[in-house]
């Protein structure tokens, strides 16, 4: 949430942002929040679209150019009202980030992976040179 807009953004890295946002800020009261990601599929780094509706309505669309290949740190953990770890965009301070209102649920959910064998070699290699390189 920023300015009571609801927003996700994708940070490739610390080298480029893909930002949704909801265009009015929301009324008060109880709202129900989506996100989706859907990739592209293809090699790992692939693109994909970022979703956003609220109360079943889309409101924002944004296509990411890239994704991380194989992972983002040995050190991230995934938040849920707070960032405790590295801020992921500029919007906010490390540590002045905390949400204020009400979260009474977060479910995630992800769908079926349809790899190639190849891709998956490939994911395999990537995830083991990062792991090496966190060393």
């Amino acid at each position: 949430m920023k300015a009571g807009h609801v927003k996700e953004a994708y940070n490739f890295g610390g080298l480029q942002w893909t930002t949704v946002s909801s265009p009015q800020a929301l009324a008060p009261g109880p709202h129900s929040v989506r996100y989706e990601f859907i990739y592209d599929g293809g090699k790992p780094g692939s693109g994909g679209t970022s979703r956003l509706s609220v109360d079943g309505k889309q409101v924002a669309v944004a296509k990411v150019p890239r994704t991380m290949p194989f992972m983002y740190s040995a050190d991230e953990g995934v938040d849920v009202g707070t960032d405790n770890e590295t801020s992921v965009t500029e919007d906010y301070k490390d540590g002045a980030n905390k949400f204020t209102g009400t979260i009474v649920k977060v479910t995630i959910q992800s769908g079926e992976v349809k790899l190639t064998d190849a891709e998956k070699e490939e994911i395999a290699k990537g995830t083991e040179a990062a792991a090496a390189a966190q060393q």
